[in-house]
């Protein structure tokens, strides 16, 4: 299935009407504007993840970590939003909206800048979600490495970790709310990150939302 049949499933139907009310647009609006940005950012998300063989292991762990599409606040809350955004600068560069902007040009740069944010935390949860039984059973032997790095990786880490993880993060203290730790720009903090040796390739995870 599509990524964006996925959506339109999502969140008994409501998926892009709760993403819509973000930038005051209807369900129809949204659904509009996003369409074309989740298969771009699937799209990139893939490219720049081929390129770089330790950064495709970074995200393999991080789907492994869960996602959920009918969770309304973890896909298109404030903090989705501030992690879809540190993705997109990480995959497009400073002007991200600007890339963007030709798939859905009759919308203002803060719609843009707000559904854009959405589609790239919503390619990222879908991911997880279409793969969880495929990486549960993939091969692995774990080693935890400290890495200082910036870029696609520890943007990765950084922004996306804590939106996949979010559900069991509430089931732990379900009446504290996390708080998600200011952005800017790329991250230079370290991240802890597992070296993984696995038989799922780049295709197998992408293959279900890019089709069609």
């Amino acid at each position: 299935m599509a990524l964006i049949d996925l959506l339109d499933a999502a969140q008994a139907g409501a998926y892009f009407k709760n993403a819509g009310k973000t930038s005051g647009l209807s369900a129809a609006e949204t659904r509009s504007a996003m369409d074309g940005m989740i298969s771009a950012i699937a799209t990139k998300l893939r490219d720049k993840a081929g390129k770089d063989p330790e950064a495709f292991e970074t995200l393999l762990d991080l789907l492994e970590d869960g996602g959920d599409l009918d969770d309304v606040e973890s896909t298109t809350g404030p903090e989705a939003i501030a992690d879809g955004a540190a993705i997109l600068k990480d995959l497009y560069g400073p002007d991200a909206i600007g890339t963007l902007s030709h798939l859905a040009p009759a919308f203002d740069a803060q719609q843009l800048a707000t559904l854009s944010a959405i589609s790239a935390t919503g390619v990222l949860t879908g991911l997880a979600q279409t793969n969880a039984n495929t990486l549960a059973d993939g091969d692995s032997t774990a080693a935890d490495a400290g890495n200082g790095g910036t870029g696609f990786f520890s943007v990765l880490v950084a922004a996306v970790a804590k939106g996949l993880m979010q559900g069991a993060a509430r089931q732990l203290a379900p009446k504290r709310r996390r708080r998600r730790r200011a952005y800017g720009g790329m991250f230079a903090q370290p991240v802890r990150r597992r070296r993984r040796r696995r038989t799922v390739g780049l295709d197998d995870v992408f293959k279900q939302i890019l089709k069609g």
